[in-house]
């Protein structure tokens, strides 16, 4: 097994350095002698490697034990469920809300394979209650259907990111934790003066990620997500940052800096209420659902002079959809 042979003083901060450069092969144990730590490494160039550590070290070949790995859920459902994996009637991805678990298994599964399957997830994945997803997000208070599998039967829960937490309800409001590194990375961006309209808000999770904003407006149009936002707002000390508004955001008027449209199926209905509310030169975060790039931006187009700051993919939707992000600038 290739290692790096590291002075034993040195040996975390290299392994860290290893780990964030994705050179660290974790499938092995560390060896030691009573000076030097051995390290398993990947197969890298030296030169890059001693680049990336600055540090004295040799590559040296060395038995290393193999670590014990425990089946994940993903590994068991692929031995054990592989046919139905393999006619897309289960995916080997979920989520995770707070403590409890959403997978995504058809209608056309067996109602007793599907508890079976639920069982083995409240085994394998931390959490306290297990459902999976009977419906696609619909309805104007885009929730959907759900079914207990296993564990506790309650579908309220708190969820944790960017150090933050968020009272959600599985079965009344729509959330998504794959947007977790979204809502950080505008979050970020946010200015100490802005004013920032959330206008599809929910339980608050972007709303909350721009606490640093001198004002947001957190829009949305379920009663039951302006009551959970409310709590939100609450529990993470924001009260005279955020103010709930419970309507339609097409019957909203207001102006800010910053204007948030995490709806991605229907935000094109709504860019000229986004673009009645945007101070000139403020920025409009859209999402929206397309096979390219060149779809989202054409709703803007003849509208008003804009200018795109950032686009990107943040998942995939279908095999031939994603739901991309664009960051806008609007001149005038």
């Amino acid at each position: 097994m290739l290692t790096l042979k590291i002075d034993k003083k040195l040996g975390e901060k290299v392994r860290r350095l290893l780990i964030e450069n994705d050179l660290y092969d974790k499938d092995y144990l560390i060896d030691r002698d009573d000076k030097h730590l051995y390290l398993p490494i990947k197969h890298v160039d030296e030169k890059i490697l001693r680049e990336i550590l600055k540090v004295d070290f040799e590559i040296v070949e060395r038995d290393l034990k193999k670590r014990k790995k425990e089946k994940s859920f993903r590994d068991v459902i692929n031995e054990k469920y592989r046919d139905i994996v393999d006619k897309k009637l289960l995916a080997l991805s979920y989520d995770v809300i707070g403590d409890l678990v959403i997978l995504q298994i058809s209608d056309e599964v067996r109602e007793d394979i599907r508890k079976e399957i639920g069982e083995l997830a409240y085994k394998l994945i931390p959490c306290k209650g297990v459902f999976r997803r009977k419906s696609e997000v619909k309805g104007e208070f885009r929730i959907r259907e759900i079914e207990h599998l296993a564990g506790e039967n309650r579908t309220l829960t708190i969820h944790k990111e960017n150090n933050y937490r968020l009272y959600v309800d599985i079965a009344k409001v729509y959330f998504s934790p794959r947007l977790s590194g979204e809502r950080k990375r505008i979050g970020e961006s946010v200015g100490l003066n802005e004013t920032v309209i959330d206008m599809f808000a929910g339980v608050g999770p972007f709303s909350i990620a721009c606490r640093r904003a001198r004002r947001v407006y957190a829009i949305d149009i379920n009663p039951e997500a302006i009551s959970l936002l409310k709590k939100n707002i609450e529990l993470n000390k924001v009260k005279h940052k955020i103010i709930p508004i419970l309507a339609d955001a097409n019957e909203v008027d207001l102006k800010g800096d910053r204007v948030i449209m995490n709806l991605p199926k229907y935000s094109y209905k709504f860019v000229d209420k986004a673009l009645s509310m945007i101070n000139k030169n403020g920025i409009i975060h859209y999402y929206t659902i397309g096979e390219n790039f060149s779809e989202g931006i054409k709703v803007f187009e003849g509208k008003c002079n804009f200018e795109i700051l950032n686009k990107k993919i943040v998942k995939s939707y279908s095999p031939k959809k994603y739901i991309m992000a664009f960051d806008i600038i609007v001149k005038d």
